[in-house]
């Protein structure tokens, strides 16, 4: 049994009895994490000290400009929305209307147009998005808010989110749009952000088409994960006339050190901009924010949102704006409570209405419809127009598969580079090494470097200069006697680590699963685990061969840990030699073996799904494949039992065809 090297234990969390959302105090990485959070968050501060229109505009299409480009979304106002109908349910007062639109080519969305019968209008607008409901716009919450917009003579758009529901992998599942299944957006240059965000704007490209809707006042609400779209719809499109985000508005800082969904995830967000900013995009148009004192999400928390506020609410007032700004805090928990509606019926019939000055307004609790009756496809057979994350994520992968295959060559050096540049490789400085008291014959020790300290430990062999490094994605403890056993084999020295986030490093707290919350945490910081692992590799890999002497260096990485090992083979060929053991053969969307993604919010995996979401790369298969790593590598790499995106086994024809891509991939290096 490999022993630890500290020799007393974090203490349990989270503490016994609390539904705690925090990660420890007491661990290293999240002390690392707070530490990085508040020196960004201090870099990426709002400065627009009294702010002029003319300031403000700068700084907004700067801004934009810099957003889209880390979302990877592409909008199109000039693509057909190819509005699809399936049918009008009548309900009184109002009538419903199941209807699907083209957001982007080939991807549709589904949603519910809510429509008042009486008046001749045109009506003021409201599109609603909905958070992190299983059941998407059907669930009882959305529904109220919904009927309560309707009934007061708006009409309202409720949309679906991708991935949820009737947009799900298999039709009407309550899956988890986010966890595995959202992150895998970003290997093709997407992210379930940016991918809403465009789904929202072309919502209001539809309600800005419809005869009866008065376009110049569109509002647009939602709450938890559906306040966040609210933001961020309101902020890059500026014909959102009022804006109300419910439960979601924090600080982009509290996000690092606290638990959010990939589809609220920013790559690099921190690393130039905090949610002050993003907010401020919306400025002078009316902003609402709503928070719950009771919230059980610290990222949202009152007292964040109101750091944040203060900061956006003197933009407003330097514009002379100040009625177009202001918070409600209720007394509530988590999600669009009643309070919440009655603030913003109040908020949205004072800005888009022209009545009243934005007091509540009463909201009684209607009776919602069940899903038969609202359900966008009758006999339960979805359109095939209604393409979900899972084949979105295949085809745009074969395509950018396709095209490193077709491309005529690869300058070798330039791909390395390349490689490190999105796996966010940071520069290796030099580190510290400290030696503790052997135990069952492990010497133990500790490499303090940057911003960690990474425990180790070794095993002597007989064979002189000869070393073997083992990685496994949860730690050193998770080794075997037989393991140890086999690497030592050879006369071999022994070494094995925690890597960054893992074993002895790791926050105990993983309510959001295994390394989900750690890989969302880092790429808000401009960082990635396999970058954060590739440093500690490199960090282990210099104190090996300076410290211990080695002359030779082998690594057996298993899974995650083998396919870090193996990118590491890539950046610097010949240096050490790989086994990469059940490592993925490609990051092409492939999900063999995965029983279903619904319910995964809050488990370790996906059912069935050998791997976490932490190798999910921004921008990976727009560089290449882990075939043009393993050419890269060369002969220092082998891999053990390939397997798929997901973890399924390869066939013997299956590693085939990827060894002869390998060798295909070899020629075109220069």
């Amino acid at each position: 049994m490999v022993p630890n090297v500290w020799n007393a234990l974090l203490p349990p969390f989270p503490r016994e009895g609390l539904n705690h959302l925090l990660p420890s105090d007491f661990c290293q990485v999240t002390m690392a994490l707070r530490k990085e959070a508040a020196k960004l968050a201090r870099l990426a501060q709002l400065d627009l000290p009294n702010c002029t229109p003319d300031m403000l505009k700068k700084f907004q299409r700067k801004l934009r400009a810099k957003l889209w480009e880390k979302m990877g979304a592409k909008y199109d106002r000039n693509l057909p929305l190819d509005v699809n109908e399936y049918g009008t349910v009548d309900c009184g007062d109002h009538t419903v209307t199941r209807l699907i639109y083209q957001s982007r080519p080939g991807i549709y969305v589904t949603a519910l147009l809510y429509r008042p019968k009486e008046g001749k209008g045109p009506f003021p607008g409201a599109i609603h998005v909905h958070g992190h409901h299983a059941d998407g716009n059907l669930a009882e919450l959305v529904q109220k808010t919904v009927i309560a917009l309707v009934k007061r003579g708006y009409v309202c758009l409720s949309i679906d989110a991708f991935g949820v529901f009737e947009r799900a992998s298999f039709y009407m599942q309550k899956e988890y749009h986010g966890g595995f299944l959202g992150s895998s957006l970003f290997n093709i240059g997407e992210s379930l952000m940016g991918a809403q965000l465009v789904d929202n704007m072309r919502g209001m490209d539809l309600m800005c088409s419809l005869p009866y809707v008065d376009k110049k006042h569109i509002g647009v609400t939602g709450a938890s994960g559906g306040g966040n779209q609210t933001m961020w719809l309101a902020a890059m499109d500026e014909r959102v006339a009022a804006a109300m985000p419910v439960v979601s508005v924090g600080s982009f800082e509290s996000y690092v050190t606290g638990v959010n969904c990939v589809c609220e995830q920013l790559p690099d967000g921190l690393t130039f901009t905090e949610e002050t900013g993003v907010l401020a995009l919306i400025a002078p148009r009316p902003l609402r924010i709503g928070n719950a004192y009771y919230d059980v999400n610290p990222t949202f928390g009152v007292e964040e949102m109101l750091k944040t506020y203060r900061q956006v609410e003197k933009v407003y007032r330097d514009l002379g704006k100040s009625d177009n700004i202001a918070y409600t805090v209720s007394p509530h928990v988590h999600g669009f409570r009643p309070a919440m509606r009655e603030a913003m019926l109040g908020w949205f019939d004072w800005h888009l209405r022209g009545i009243g000055h934005g007091g509540t307004q009463n909201a009684p609790e209607y009776d919602v419809l069940d899903y038969d009756t609202l359900k966008m496809f009758q006999d339960d057979i979805r359109s095939p127009k209604v393409r979900t994350t899972q084949e979105h994520c295949f085809l745009t992968g074969t395509k950018l598969r396709e095209a490193m295959l077709n491309t005529e060559s690869f300058n070798a050096a330039a791909k390395r580079r390349e490689l490190a540049k999105i796996l966010r490789l940071r520069t290796l400085p030099n580190g510290k090494l400290s030696a503790f008291a052997e135990v069952d014959g492990f010497e133990r020790y500790a490499l303090e470097i940057d911003d960690r300290l990474i425990p180790f430990v070794v095993k002597r062999g007989s064979a002189k200069g000869k070393f073997r490094l083992l990685l496994h994605p949860e730690g050193k403890a998770q080794l075997t006697d037989a393991e140890i056993a086999e690497a030592a084999a050879d006369g071999a020295t022994v070494v094995a680590c925690d890597l960054f986030g893992e074993g002895e490093t790791a926050q105990p707290n993983v309510i959001l699963g295994i390394r989900s919350n750690l890989m969302r945490q880092l790429l808000w910081l401009g960082r990635s685990i396999p970058g954060e692992w590739l440093f500690d590799i490199f960090a282990l890999l210099k104190v090996i061969k300076k410290d211990f002497k080695a002359t030779e260096i082998d690594i057996k990485g298993i899974r995650e840990a083998g396919a870090c090992a193996a990118f590491a083979a890539a950046i610097k060929p010949g240096e050490f030699t790989v086994e990469a053991v059940d490592a993925p053969a490609s990051m092409l969307f492939n999900s063999e073996g995965v029983e279903s993604f619904a319910g995964v919010a809050f488990k370790p995996k996906a059912s069935g799904c050998l791997y976490t979401q932490m190798l999910a790369t921004p921008n990976f298969l727009k560089w290449g494949d882990i075939s043009l790593v393993a050419a890269l590598a060369g002969k220092s790499l082998k891999f053990t039992a390939p397997r798929a995106y997901a973890g399924a086994l390869l066939d013997d024809a299956r590693v085939a065809e990827f060894n002869n891509e390998v060798a295909f991939l070899s020629k075109k290096l220069k």
